[in-house]
């Protein structure tokens, strides 16, 4: 090796082992959370725990300000090699001319060792470092990465770091919508941060930034026109406040997501729209002293969320649980599942449609189910229960069903607060003995949705297609989706369910909306928690679904807090925001066409004499054909019951008859004034057996019954109470073989039993006897 190669080496090793040796600019200063809307509109952030606002860096920085920082900074910065020697040069005479140190001849790679360093004082020293630093950082990083660097890092004044917060704080807009005049005076800052603020060298500010906008327009970066229009643009004043567009989500992303910046699903300008609905609405629920409300809506093809409204913003509502996020938190559901318990019921064939469902006064123990208004209809179609939300048919039907497979299906179909055993909720779960979320809710009916939407068009099911809410938009896989051989809910049944609930009852302010052809299709439910503390509504089309909660939410009940009246007006307010479209199609190829009995819904038996084809889940060809259709034997009077061994067989007519068993015929009967009673038995024919006349109403047989203590310590009494086909007639009380009783009329009578196995039988004065065998319990099991 010659000695000038040599030479050549030792002074290369000399230069770069010191360079080497430095330390590589690095930043682990804490960021703000950030959260934006899917188009980059700013909805909200938190500010770093250092108490800064120094946003996550992104990938690009906006070619105005490239510009704008290159001109004013480091023109050179693409071709040096983090030093820029003439500006080190000029920099050092000027300062042993002013005798001290004014100017640092920094690069802007330079400056990104400064400020990684903590912006310490300025020396000959610090200097050196910095200049090693910037070196090394060239080396190891493109000139891009170093102006993300610095960008992001840079000091804008004040608690301000980093140009994205600097564009928002400054003028309320994201960096890549600033304007040359904008871009031009956020390049100055990092230079002269105390330049920003008004009153205090506002000249010097704008004297520099007109400085700069002419030597971008002398390098041709704009026209003429637009230099005169930036020159007379305002400067940026004292720092704005942040966009909090959607403050609960943005309190989520700061828990879960903390210093990330998240790019969500929401639409800027439905939120916007959505959180004016919820506060003027919330003004009038306010003045009835319910101060809780919140809303979300969701895109059903992709389960993304649209707008997220986790509580109202009035000015007063951190004084009544206004940073509660309702959305993630779990209520009472009221009667908002009873949609999913019809739908899967229609899966399974235990009822069709319009199947009679009995709605008579109904008790279990520790648990007696009413209905809103307090009355019975002794039997109503099933379609109708629900679109009327009657309790009593939804417990008798969640009791048919089983509780333990309805929690199968609430499991299946995205519900995740169900974390008990079927016999924690028991039948109450159907009326709110269960909490869930407006989360799960809303994403659960987005499922059902989006599964029928998909079978429409497939003719399959997709395990997939049930799934919560979208909130940050996923990379597509493209993933070859998976068949679901055994759905929870089918086509069939989710599309009769939304057929039933386009029936429900809109508030007053939508009283008429049939007769407008804007007026979009719905299928929604409302619900209403225990002591009216929570009121619920949730609505689908085959585009999207909205959800609805109002209340308080530190769990207190108001009178009209329900779903109908405090919920419903919400939910319409924001269908209003939304595009109408087409109604779901009808999934024909998960349909059947089969007879029903017109009056009891069933599958027609033999002896139903009126029938009509209806659409039906094809598990529905299994279910029961009409129990309520018998042929009666009348005489030709056709006034009286015969038999053949009271009647000659020519005089006798056989007639089909509309017979419901004796206490759903009692209330029936209420309310249906066409409808028919047996006639009487003829005197000296035996009465029929398999047309019972009586029926318990309470107890009913085999029930345990706790019986609590009054206050001197004995047991309380029994109400027990009878149904009778011909009230008139009456019926003697029997407990036990002892004789208790006779009541006409209302057949009603007190019993006092102790603890115990206990046999109560009824007799009529035809003779007619029903027996009922109940355990009265000494403690409450």
């Amino acid at each position: 090796m010659n000695r000038t190669l040599k030479i050549i080496l030792i002074a290369a090793g000399v230069v770069i082992t010191p360079v080497l040796l430095s330390p590589l600019p690095r930043f682990n200063a804490p960021c703000s959370t950030v959260v934006e809307a899917k188009d980059g509109t700013l909805l909200g952030a938190r500010i770093a725990d250092d108490g800064q606002w120094r946003f996550p860096a992104f990938n690009n920085v906006p070619d105005k300000f490239v510009k704008s920082i290159l001109a004013f900074e480091d023109r050179w910065f693409f071709y040096h090699p983090g030093i820029n020697p003439v500006s080190v040069l000029r920099a050092l005479a000027g300062n042993i001319k002013a005798g001290e140190i004014v100017s640092g001849g920094s690069t802007i790679t330079m400056q990104v060792a400064r400020i990684s360093r903590g912006n310490k004082p300025r020396t000959y020293r610090g200097k050196f470092i910095e200049m090693l630093s910037a070196l090394k950082l060239e080396l190891f990083r493109s000139k891009k990465t170093i102006l993300l660097m610095y960008t992001a890092n840079a000091p804008f004044g004040g608690n301000t770091v980093g140009l994205e917060a600097a564009a928002w704080r400054y003028t309320g807009r994201s960096s890549a919508d600033l304007s040359w005049s904008e871009a031009a005076a956020l390049a100055i800052l990092p230079n002269s941060p105390g330049l920003v603020y008004p009153g205090k060298n506002q000249d010097k500010l704008k004297a520099r930034r007109n400085s700069l906008l002419k030597k971008l327009y002398e390098r041709g970066c704009f026209d003429t026109l637009s230099l005169v229009l930036a020159l007379e643009e305002p400067l940026p004043g004292e720092p704005k406040s942040l966009p909090s567009k959607a403050p609960h989500l943005t309190d989520h992303y700061f828990i879960t997501n903390k210093g990330e910046m998240i790019r969500t699903t929401i639409d800027p300008v439905l939120q916007e729209r959505a959180n004016e609905v919820i506060n003027s609405r919330q003004k009038s629920l306010s003045e009835n002293y319910i101060f809780n409300s919140a809303c979300i809506i969701v895109e059903v093809e992709t389960g993304n969320v649209l707008a997220y409204v986790g509580n109202s913003t009035l000015p007063d509502a951190a004084a009544h649980g206004g940073d509660v996020d309702i959305i993630r938190s779990s209520r009472s559901t009221g009667s908002i599942l009873k949609p999913l318990l019809y739908a899967a019921m229609q899966k399974s064939g235990d009822i069709l449609p319009n199947s009679l469902i009995a709605d008579v006064p109904t008790r279990f123990p520790g648990f007696s189910p009413k209905n809103f208004d307090q009355s019975y209809n002794g039997a109503v179609p099933a379609g109708f229960a629900l679109s009327q939300s009657l309790n009593i048919p939804a417990v008798r039907m969640l009791q048919k069903y089983n509780p333990e497979k309805f929690l199968t299906i609430l499991h299946k179909t995205g519900f995740t607060t169900f974390n008990k055993p079927a016999d924690y909720y028991g039948l109450s779960l159907i009326l709110g003995g269960g909490e869930t979320s407006l989360w799960d809710l809303t994403g659960a009916y987005a499922s059902l949705s989006r599964v029928l939407n998909r079978y429409l068009h497939e003719k399959k099911y997709f395990t997939a297609d049930y799934h919560p809410p979208v909130l940050v938009l996923k990379i597509d896989l493209r993933e070859e989706p998976t068949e679901d051989p055994d759905p929870p809910l089918s086509a069939s049944s989710i599309w009769l369910t939304y057929e039933a609930l386009q029936k429900v009852n809109r508030p007053e302010s939508e009283t008429g909306w049939q007769y407008f052809a804007s007026s979009p299709d719905l299928a929604w439910k409302t619900g209403t928690s225990f002591g009216f503390r929570d009121g619920w509504a949730v609505g689908t089309t085959p585009s999207y679904v909205i959800g609805v909660w109002t209340g308080n939410a530190g769990g207190e009940g108001r009178p009209g807090l329900t779903g109908i009246s405090a919920a419903a007006p919400i939910l319409f307010d924001m269908v209003s925001l939304m595009r109408s479209g087409e109604w779901f199609s009808t999934p024909y190829e998960d349909l059947t066409m089969v007879k029903v009995c017109s009056k009891s819904g069933f599958r027609a038996g033999p002896d139903c004499p009126k029938t009509i084809e209806t659409e039906i889940s094809v598990n529905g060809l299994r279910s029961e054909a009409c129990p309520y259709h018998q042929v009666i034997h009348l005489d030709k009077s056709m006034t009286m019951q015969v038999t053949s061994a009271c009647a000659p067989l020519s005089e006798i007519i056989n007639l089909p008859w509309f017979i419901l068993p004796p206490a759903m015929e009692y209330y029936y009967r209420q309310k249906h004034p066409a409808y028919k009673i047996l006639p009487p038995v003829a005197p000296g024919c035996p009465v029929s057996k398999i047309i019972p006349a009586m029926e318990f109403i309470y107890p009913t047989p085999e029930i345990k019954i706790f019986i609590p203590r009054d206050q001197s310590g004995l047991l309380t009494r029994v109400i027990s109470e009878v149904a009778h086909r011909n009230p008139s007639k009456k019926i003697f009380w029997h407990l036990d073989e002892t004789y208790v009783g006779t009541t006409r009329f209302i057949h009603q009578i007190e019993i006092l039993a102790g603890t115990g196995n206990h046999l109560l039988t009824v007799v009529d004065e035809d003779g007619n006897t029903i027996r009922c065998a109940f355990t009265i319990t000494g403690k409450n099991n």
